[in-house]
This record gives C-alpha cells, sequence and structure tokens, in this order.
C-alpha cells in the first residue's frame, strides 16, 4: 500500500510534521476498519483523498528547519505547552520563549499528536487526553533542557479547566486523568486560550504540506512576543454547565434493616454439632497457615484443634449473651473468666469434684448447644 509506504517514508520524532501527515493518517485508520488489507488497492474514496494530499507534498522541501535551537548559552527559558482537539486526534505543541539581542523568541520544540480511539468518543474526554498529553511532554523537555524557570499550560476549553482546577466528584474517566495532570503540574500554570490563536489546532486537524508553512504554527501565538501583561487571561468564574456531564451520579437509597441475625444463629444451617465443630477447626486450621513464620498444619484434625475450636465456639455464643441478663443473676451467680469463658462459681467450690462440675460453663439457650 502506498499509504503506508509514504507514511513511513518521514522521519520526524520531535513532530514538526504531524498536521501535514494527520490526514494519511486517518486514511489509514479508515483502510484498516474497512479490512483493506495493506498490498490491495485503496477504495475509489480514500484514493482521491490521498491524490489531493499528495500534489502538496513538494511543499515539504520548504519546511526549513534549523538544526542549532539557539545560538549562545542560555539559562533563562519559559515553556509554553499547547494542547488542543478534535473529532479526528488531540495534540499538545511546546513553544521555547527567550530573549535575543533584545527582542522575543518564540520557537517550536517538540509536538505530540495521536489519533481518536477507536472507540468514539466525546470531543471535550478529547480535549483532556490531549491536555495530559501535554502534561507529559513538559517532563519531557524538562529533563532535557533544566533551565525552564517557568512553565505555561494553555488550552482553549473552559471545560476542561474546570476539571483540572475545580475539586469536583468527577467520573472516573476524567479522575483518572485529572490526577495525571495535577500530578505533573502545578494547576496554577493553567491558562485559557482563545481557540482562533492556538497553534496546536492546526495539529488535530486535516492540512496539506502548504498549509504547515503558516507561521502560527512554527513561531506560536503572537502575543507571546510581548510583555506578559497583555498575554489573554480569561478566570473561571463559574463551572460550564458542560462540566457537569462528568460529575459523578450519586444514587441515594432507602435501606431497611430487619432484625440483626445473631452469629449463633448461623449455627443452625448445621444439622450436627460435630460438623460445627470441625468447620469451626479448620477455619482456625486456615487462620493459623496463612501466618508468616507459622507451622503449616495439613494431616488430619487433631484433639487439640477440636478442643481450641469448642472453646471458641463457646466464646462467641458468650459475647452474645445479653447483658442484661448478666446483670440481673449479678447477686446470685458469681462469674469467674478463665481463658476468656465464663464460669460459674456454685457451692460446691471446696468439694474434691473436677473443676468443670464445680465450675460449669454458663452457655444460653441454643438448640445446637
Amino acid at each position: 500500500m502506498v499509504l503506508l509506504s509514504v507514511i513511513n517514508s518521514v522521519y520526524d520524532p520531535i513532530g514538526f510534521t504531524a498536521p501535514a501527515l494527520l490526514l494519511p493518517k486517518l486514511l489509514m485508520q479508515e483502510a484498516w476498519r474497512g479490512k483493506i488489507c495493506w498490498d490491495k488497492m485503496l477504495s475509489v474514496k480514500l484514493e482521491h483523498k490521498y491524490r489531493l494530499w499528495e500534489t502538496t507534498m513538494h511543499f515539504m522541501s520548504k519546511c526549513a528547519i534549523p538544526q542549532r535551537l539557539f545560538a549562545e548559552n542560555y539559562d533563562d527559558f519559559t515553556l509554553h505547552i499547547f494542547t488542543d482537539a478534535s473529532a479526528y486526534a488531540y495534540a499538545a505543541c511546546a513553544f521555547l520563549q527567550y530573549e535575543f539581542k533584545g527582542q522575543g523568541t518564540v520557537k517550536l520544540i517538540v509536538v505530540k499528536a495521536r489519533l481518536a480511539p477507536k472507540k468514539q468518543s466525546t470531543i471535550l474526554r478529547l480535549e483532556l487526553l490531549g491536555a495530559a498529553l501535554g502534561a507529559r511532554l513538559t517532563e519531557t523537555v524538562d529533563s532535557i533542557l533544566r533551565t525552564v524557570s517557568k512553565t505555561y499550560f494553555r488550552c482553549d476549553s473552559m471545560v476542561i479547566l474546570s476539571w483540572i482546577k475545580k475539586q469536583e466528584p468527577w467520573n472516573t474517566f476524567v479522575v483518572n486523568r485529572v490526577k495525571e495532570i495535577r500530578d505533573l503540574t502545578n494547576i496554577d500554570d493553567w491558562r485559557h486560550e482563545p481557540g482562533e490563536v492556538n497553534p496546536a489546532d492546526l495539529a488535530t486537524r486535516c492540512c496539506d504540506w502548504s498549509d504547515l508553512l503558516q507561521s502560527k504554527w512554527w513561531e506560536g501565538s503572537g502575543y507571546l512576543y510581548n510583555d506578559e501583561e497583555s498575554w489573554p487571561c480569561s478566570e473561571i468564574s463559574e463551572t460550564p454547565e458542560e462540566a457537569f456531564l462528568e460529575r459523578r451520579k450519586t444514587v441515594v437509597t432507602n435501606l431497611a434493616t430487619g432484625n440483626e441475625v445473631r452469629f449463633g444463629d448461623r449455627f443452625l444451617y448445621f444439622l450436627s454439632y460435630k460438623k460445627i465443630l470441625r468447620m469451626t477447626a479448620y477455619v482456625l486450621r486456615f487462620c493459623n497457615n496463612i501466618k508468616r513464620n507459622s507451622s503449616k498444619l495439613v494431616n488430619s484434625l487433631s484433639c487439640e484443634e477440636i478442643q481450641k475450636a469448642e472453646e471458641t465456639l463457646i466464646k462467641i455464643m458468650q459475647s452474645e449473651w445479653p447483658s442484661e441478663i448478666r446483670e440481673k443473676y449479678k447477686d446470685t451467680i458469681q462469674f469467674s473468666e478463665e481463658n476468656g469463658i465464663l464460669k460459674v462459681q456454685t457451692r460446691l467450690i471446696l468439694s474434691h469434684d473436677p473443676e468443670d462440675f464445680t465450675h460449669p460453663i454458663v452457655l444460653p439457650d441454643h438448640p445446637l448447644l
């Protein structure tokens, strides 16, 4: 496919020719969506669009780019990041501003452009993707120049600025991109850029090589050559209504609760006390095995494990014993705790009978216990 060959023949790692290459990339995307293989001919419609674009390729030779960004050593730069998006693509371009021989100089240094995702998305979401792309772009520039004193970010959407600067419960898509932008940039450095002077606009719409030669693309917005006081500055007074389309929806529900089910009542699902004991013993074994640096038990249940399971069940049942019952019998029955288990001190305390007989365990009325 000639289209694929032409796209790959332009070596432009810093993206200066991104606006002119957008059309063939879109045609390539449309060809893949139409399941046209790389070795097949384009449709008549796509072929016609490509041929019109091809007639302006001779202007590519007039795109003269200096090999050196600046002639002398400078240590005071201002970086301007412009972002924009359309239904076809989103982009971010970086301009470097500095003084040379007493005059302000602005130069395009790098461009990043991406086609709109295959999944249909709104223009506002694409604008936000462009803003996130610009935030990542400044990190790359700062790592190379290291002498940038100030950075400004500009986009022509008040909605995007509201998402970035306002603390609202936006939906997941917006929250994730805004978080990345806030992590990489200072939200106070984001400014509104009038759409008609935004140089990033050219990288988001189809143009030919002749349109690429216009000065706004290479030299940025004209106001950058003036004092900062004359730069356009629009403050966000109120959040635009469009911004709330991406606000997270709050669902209010009424929850009706009945009587709380006690843990001990869940034992009624078992048919025998033996099954309850073994189930509890296996749960306790699992809790022990997942502990770090503990000996792993894998054999059949031991007597000690069964006994520990029974003690655990007794503690659970006693913990659900209403406090008013204990308060009722506090004067007639003396309670003593041994290993966390409540027992009753009977009149046989001085006898020589076994302790389980002289100090019986207090159990609530339960079908299985």
